[in-house]
């Protein structure tokens, strides 16, 4: 299942990778690193019981002798007896990115939200102000903070500065990151040893072996090449 948003999509089987990968990073001691649970509230009408969804006694529906009840024989009851207005959880806004933790091993805090587009482009719209916010300061501090950007067209996975994000921001008149850039300038993270599927934190260290630590050596990189949209060549007639 994949639940698209503007200019790119979030795969759950992406998100299932990074947290196999970060799973596999603390067994060997690299990095503890987790998912954050989304803040909300369930609404409760007024006057509503806090009790669960009550269902009609089951021996009444398998049969006398019948001690187990088959999944879907249990979905099928839910829906049946589920009221119609049942308790709704309505989402907080957030503005921390889904995952954080710390690098050993000096302790460093890392911070990154993960994306996942199947065009050539990352929209920059996908990159939400409050996050971009909320990482911006967590670099200032010292934090390795971006976006983890999966190309699926490519099966290529980036790690993206905040750094990055931020003067691209300030200075392009594009509002699009096209993938050339980051087959350009940044490095894809290769399959680790063991779980690791996708060793990001080793583009990271590379990615810092180049630019510096605080990714000040991203100066001298020119958006010029990249600020207008790729053109699509009209189809055969």
């Amino acid at each position: 299942m994949k639940f698209k948003r503007r200019g790119a999509e979030t795969g759950s089987s992406f998100q299932e990778a990074i947290n196999r990968t970060n799973e596999a990073y603390e067994r060997a001691g690299r990095a503890f690193i987790t998912r954050k649970a989304i803040p909300g509230k369930y609404l409760i009408e007024r006057g509503e019981a806090r009790q669960g969804l009550s269902l009609p006694n089951v021996d009444s529906l398998t049969g006398s002798g019948q001690t187990r009840m088959s999944s879907a024989e249990l979905s099928r009851l839910v829906k049946e007896h589920k009221v119609t207005d049942w308790r709704k959880f309505i989402p907080e806004s957030k503005a921390e990115p889904d995952y954080g933790g710390v690098v050993a091993p000096t302790g460093r805090a890392i911070f990154y939200d993960a994306k996942t587009t199947r065009r050539d482009l990352l929209d920059f719209d996908n990159l939400h102000a409050h996050q971009i916010g909320f990482l911006e300061r967590a670099a200032r501090f010292g934090a390795i903070a971006g976006f983890l950007v999966e190309f699926s067209k490519f099966g290529e996975v980036y790690f993206l500065p905040i750094q990055v994000v931020v003067r691209w921001r300030d200075e392009s008149a594009r509002k699009s990151f096209p993938h050339r850039f980051f087959r350009d300038h940044l490095t894809a993270a290769k399959p680790g040893k063991g779980f690791v599927i996708h060793d990001y934190l080793a583009s990271i260290e590379a990615q810092e072996q180049q630019y510096g630590s605080d990714l000040t050596g991203i100066g001298h990189i020119s958006f010029d090449a990249y600020a207008a949209r790729t053109t699509r060549k009209p189809a055969a007639r």
